[in-house]
This record gives C-alpha cells, sequence and structure tokens, in this order.
C-alpha cells in the first residue's frame, strides 16, 4: 500500500473508517467524503443581472475577516485560484451560472448589500462553514435565494447566527444545520416571510432569541425547540400571523417578554404551564393582538400566578378575555403589584 500523503490541509472525521486501498493523497483539498457519496464543493447559483453592486455580469462572493484559501470554478469553464478574500466572477454575459468552491471558505458575508439578490440557490454546503465560529451577517438580504442543498455543511462550531439568513423572503423551508454551538440567534431568521416550518434545531445554549423569528409571517406551526438559556425572548415570534397554536417550550431562563407574540394575530391556543417557573416581570403587549381562546388566557394568568413573581406588566387584547379563573387569576396578580390588561 502506497503512503504517499501530504498532511498539510483538512481531514474531514468521516474520513475515519473508509476503507482506502491507496493512500495517494494529497490534502489541498478538504475530502469530505472519501467513500464516493458527497461532494466537498460549495456549490451555489447566481443570477448576474439581478440588482447588486457588480456589474450585470458579475458576481463579487463577499467575505469578512481571515481563514479564506479557496479555488473557484464556473459552470462557464472558469477557473480562479488561491483566493483569500473578496472575489469578483465576471462572466461572458448576463445570466444563471453555477459556482464551485473549494478549500477553505468559512462564511459568506452579504450583510444586507453587495450582490445579495443575486444569489439565487445553495446547491451544496461542502466545505462551508468549516472553522467557522460566526455566521453573523452571511445570508442577511439575499431575498431571492432558496436552499435546495441536501447535505448539512460544517456549522457544528458555530456560536453567532445573529441575522444569518434575516430578509431571506424567498426561504420556504430550512434545512436541519448543527447549530448546537449557537448561543446568539438574534433576528436569526427574521422577515424570512415565506418559511413555513423550523426543524428541530439544536439551540439548547442559545441565550439570545431577540426578534429571531419575527415577521416569519408564513410559520403554520412552530417546533418544540430547547430554549431553556434563553435569556433575551423580546418580539421572538412578533408578526408569526400564521400561528394558530403554540407548543410548550421551556423559557424558564427568560428576563423579558417584551412584544414577545405581539400581533400573532391568529394565536388561539397557547399552552397551559408555560410560566410555571418563569422569572420574568415584563411581559408588556407579550399577547397583544392576539386570537387567544378563553381557555388559553386562563392557563397563562394562572400560569403567571404559579411562578410566584410579583410587581409585573402584562397585555393581551384580541380573542377573548377570562373566564370567572382568569379574574381570579387576576385578581391574585394585582394584589402582589401586577399591571393586568386582558381583553374584557
Amino acid at each position: 500500500m502506497a503512503n504517499n500523503i501530504n498532511f498539510g490541509k483538512i481531514y474531514d472525521s468521516t474520513w475515519w473508517g473508509v476503507g482506502v486501498t491507496s493512500n495517494n493523497i494529497n490534502w489541498g483539498k478538504s475530502y469530505l467524503d472519501l467513500a464516493g457519496g458527497g461532494d466537498e464543493r460549495f456549490i451555489i447559483s447566481v443570477k448576474t443581472d439581478n440588482a447588486g453592486t457588480s456589474a450585470t455580469n458579475q458576481f463579487t462572493l463577499p467575505t469578512v475577516g481571515t481563514g479564506y484559501n479557496y479555488d473557484v470554478t464556473t459552470s462557464d469553464g472558469q477557473s480562479i485560484l488561491a483566493n483569500t478574500g473578496d472575489t469578483t466572477i465576471t462572466f461572458p454575459s448576463a445570466g444563471e451560472y453555477d459556482i464551485f468552491i473549494s478549500g477553505s471558505f468559512p462564511q459568506f458575508y452579504f450583510n444586507g448589500v453587495g450582490d445579495a439578490q443575486k444569489l439565487l440557490d445553495i446547491k451544496n454546503f461542502g466545505i462551508y462553514a468549516l472553522g467557522s465560529t460566526s455566521q453573523e451577517r452571511a445570508f442577511y438580504g439575499c431575498s431571492n435565494m432558496v436552499i435546495s442543498a441536501t447535505d448539512i455543511g460544517h456549522f457544528e462550531n458555530v456560536t453567532n447566527f445573529s441575522r444569518a439568513w434575516r430578509d431571506c423572503i424567498s426561504l420556504t423551508s430550512f434545512p436541519l444545520l448543527d447549530t448546537s454551538s449557537g448561543t446568539n440567534f438574534a433576528q436569526a431568521w427574521f422577515n424570512c416571510s415565506s418559511l413555513t416550518s423550523l426543524p428541530l434545531i439544536d439551540t439548547s445554549i442559545g441565550t439570545s432569541f431577540f426578534q429571531a423569528w419575527q415577521s416569519c409571517s408564513s410559520l403554520t406551526s412552530f417546533p418544540l425547540i430547547d430554549t431553556s438559556s434563553g435569556t433575551s425572548f423580546t418580539s421572538a415570534w412578533e408578526g408569526c400571523i400564521s400561528l394558530t397554536s403554540f407548543p410548550l417550550l421551556n423559557t424558564s431562563s427568560g428576563t423579558s417578554f417584551f412584544r414577545t407574540w405581539f400581533n400573532c394575530s391568529s394565536l388561539t391556543s397557547f399552552p397551559a404551564n408555560a410560566f410555571d417557573t418563569n422569572i420574568a416581570t415584563n411581559y408588556s403587549n407579550s399577547f397583544s393582538t392576539t386570537n387567544l381562546s378563553t381557555q388559553s388566557i386562563d392557563d397563562i394568568l394562572v400560569s403567571l400566578v404559579t411562578s410566584g413573581v410579583n410587581n409585573g406588566t402584562f397585555d393581551q387584547s384580541g380573542g377573548q378575555g377570562p373566564s370567572a379563573t382568569g379574574q381570579n387569576a387576576i385578581t391574585n396578580l394585582t394584589n402582589r403589584g401586577w399591571t393586568i390588561t386582558t381583553t374584557t
């Protein structure tokens, strides 16, 4: 067996255990699947004459910081090697093209500007995000982008997902990426207005969910994700106007629920015992402009009593008012310094 191996590059853990009969390998690329089932390349499609800052026959790959060392090939036959920062590709004419990226490419950084609207599809994640700890503002403003990729890239070490997919208004579905290291999800999916569902992503150590899903107006359901470490839930689901019910999430570490479910105008059902162990006092406008049933508003008020918290503020409008059970809970809470506003 030949063992002519250059250890100068990255070997993915998926390689181990693969039966390799010839080890004449140059690690100039990150071989993500030597067994033969995957594609190591980060593959995207673009439409060069969509609005952007480059010319109508160009596309600029936006980068931020360091860690880049990548090669580019294109569907029209170009090869641009050894790139370490932003790269502008000039095509023979305006149109749609595929771009193939290999090597080290930790993060896009559109940040709502540049050629964000020219990106049409992520066809394969491949090496994308390998070695990255931040995806902040990565695909922000990619309003024409969908994700057809069936692989999941390398998000396992990413802690910051703030604004990562903000204003990606063409996304109808989202892949089950490894978000297990994520702590900051602020505005991560803000205004993904065509997103109808979200997979059971790992948010178990997430602390900030500030406006995370605000204005995701097509979400019809929400998964039972782990939000037990979350402290900031301000406006987290504000404007999710297609949600009719909500799961029993653990929000016990939350310090503020200001406008959390504000303008969830179709929300009729909310789980009992949701706030039994919560510590927050600020529920101002948390359920304003909703459509809660009497049972749900009763359950919410009783749960706030159970929490034992004093001197809070709570607002509900729209939907049904509380029954005698809810009114008794209101009396209990106001005697403990709460200011309560509900539908009458």
